[in-house]
């Protein structure tokens, strides 16, 4: 790969080979959607809603409040349902899912073919680069199926969320920079503006996007080492490209929020539990940070280090996570995979560093279908190398036969893994989609069509009821209690987890309940509205 074009291979690369691929994961991303028919938690509820607002041309607004960060992580002043959107969400997802609702209507199917789309083809282009590294066809399908399951994205990846659509805008801006290494001086400039365009757009799916600009910064930095230096120009222009793509929405958010990146600060860096950033009555600052403590702060950043490790092997399939670091040392002078590299270690850093509580929430996984397709590259093709530096000391491991059982009993693995993780996953989704269908019946009521419901997925309530909503905080009683007054809440809905003794509130008793202060919620009922053995209803009362 150091010439502009793979090395040459030993076998030819067939186009049919991804094609072939492309329709295998063209099903499976459908079939996933097809189980999974309603949104499985937040985030795809609240993608599909701006998306509706945006075909149906009510702009970017939404009738729920889904969380305080979207309101500044204060009470506001004014408090009003609908409010604009995406104060804390980048609107790519939903841009690109509101498109073929321009045509087809706005259905969640609508809404959902781009991510099928988007997702499969991450799966030929894993095969792609797979084939670019080892230059043979069992690899590269190796690679295919290792993408096409991948842990839980193969439940995770069609769904209306920023999976694909991060995952096909990043892999561009990685390959982009790869391609920057590789390329002759005359088109090495080019492919840098490449990256830096993509990275701007990938921003624009998800904030961390910005760290993807590590990839075009580490391709010039090789360039100049390697002996075809790129003018520093061409870099200048790489992030030119990224800020002129995001310009118009930063231009946005500072004209309705006040900053360009307006969720930014304390309730997303300095809290020291996940839940802490939804509070509105907390001040959190950099010094409530290091009261917390050294030990612990270095404790939360060591234990998300390895949970985010965790979540390695499983989106590469198990043992191949160990191939895969082993690939990464293999390949640390190789110029081409620089940028790739780089950008991993920069943004594996900045996980378990910085969004210490949110990546391994899901922010890691998110991030994941950018990065996804070089990491199962690298994991396949330094397979072999690796069985064969153990079958040095471990000569069980150095016969063929051997190596081979270990290669197919590892992707036979990578597969059962996923299936089973899948499957836990939308049983879970399905426990949860039937507890708020419980309440369906009490909102179809006439006279409760307008009232305004706290609960804790408002997106999710709003698609299955049409009634607005806001999420509760997380602070004492009264707090919850006076937010709920602020916008006119009518209705509390409470879900107890499977087995547990209370809501995640500890409002379960209602007018009764007593919260860690002492504090009763007096601003409830005493009695449900409407109750079931994992579903209560109370009314908010004056």
């Amino acid at each position: 790969m150091a010439a502009d074009r793979p090395v040459r291979a030993r076998s030819a690369l067939r186009t049919s080979d991804l094609v072939i691929l492309f329709g295998l994961a063209l099903v499976a991303r459908a079939i996933a959607a097809l189980i999974v028919s309603d949104p499985p938690y937040l985030d795809p509820a609240y993608y599909e809603i701006v998306a509706r607002q945006l075909a149906t041309g009510h702009g970017f607004s939404i009738p729920v409040l889904w969380s305080f960060l979207e309101v500044g992580g204060r009470l506001p002043i004014d408090p009003m349902l609908p409010i604009p959107s995406n104060r804390h969400w980048m609107p790519l997802t939903s841009i690109v899912s509101a498109l073929p609702m321009l045509v087809l209507g706005t259905s969640r199917l609508a809404a959902q073919l781009p991510m099928i789309v988007l997702s499969a083809a991450l799966v030929p282009l894993t095969a792609l680069i797979s084939w670019e590294l080892s230059g043979t066809r069992r690899a590269m399908w190796v690679a295919g199926v290792l993408a096409l399951f991948a842990g839980p994205m193969l439940v995770l990846a069609p769904q209306i969320d920023n999976f694909a659509v991060f995952g096909i805008v990043g892999f561009g801006a990685i390959y982009a920079a790869m391609r920057s290494v590789r390329a002759e001086a005359g088109m090495a400039g080019r492919w840098l503006l490449v990256s830096g365009a993509l990275c701007g757009l990938a921003t624009l799916a998800r904030v961390d996007g910005l760290l993807l600009l590590v990839a075009p910064i580490t391709a010039w930095a090789v360039g100049r080492r390697s002996g075809t230096p790129v003018s520093i120009a061409w870099l200048a222009g790489a992030v030119l490209a990224a800020a002129l793509v995001m310009l118009p929405w930063l231009v946005r958010q500072v004209l309705v929020f006040g900053a360009p990146f307006p969720s930014a600060g304390g309730n997303t860096l300095w809290i020291s539990s996940y839940n802490e950033q939804f509070s509105v009555s907390r001040v959190l600052t950099p010094e409530t940070y290091l009261d917390w403590g050294l030990p612990a702060i270095i404790g939360s950043k060591l234990a998300a280090w390895g949970i985010l490790l965790g979540r390695t092997a499983v989106l590469l399939g198990g043992i191949f996570v160990a191939s895969f670091a082993y690939g990464m040392w293999a390949a640390r002078r190789r110029p081409d995979l620089a940028p790739f590299l780089a950008y991993w270690i920069v943004m594996f850093g900045a996980m378990g560093g910085v969004f210490t509580f949110h990546a391994p929430q899901g922010a890691f996984y998110h991030s994941a279908p950018a990065w996804l397709p070089f990491a199962i590259g690298i994991s396949v093709h330094w397979w072999t190398p690796m069985v064969a530096a153990i079958g040095t000391r471990w000569r069980l491991m150095a016969r063929g036969r051997n190596q081979r059982f270990l290669a197919g009993a590892a992707v036979i693995g990578a597969v059962v893994l996923s299936v089973v993780g899948s499957a836990s996953l939308v049983i879970g989704w399905q426990r949860d989609r039937d507890r708020l269908e419980e309440v369906i019946p009490f909102f179809s009521v006439a006279d409760r069509a307008d009232d305004v419901v706290m609960y804790v997925d408002p997106p999710s309530l709003h698609l299955a009821t049409g009634n607005r909503a806001i999420a509760p905080p997380f602070d004492p009683f009264p707090v919850i209690g006076d937010a709920a007054r602020a916008y006119g809440v009518r209705w509390l809905v409470l879900e107890r987890p499977l087995g547990a003794p209370s809501d995640v509130l500890g409002l379960w008793e209602g007018h009764e309940a007593v919260d860690a202060d002492g504090n009763r919620a007096t601003w409830l009922a005493a009695e449900p509205a409407f109750d079931t053995a994992d579903v209560r209803v109370y009314e908010v009362v004056p």
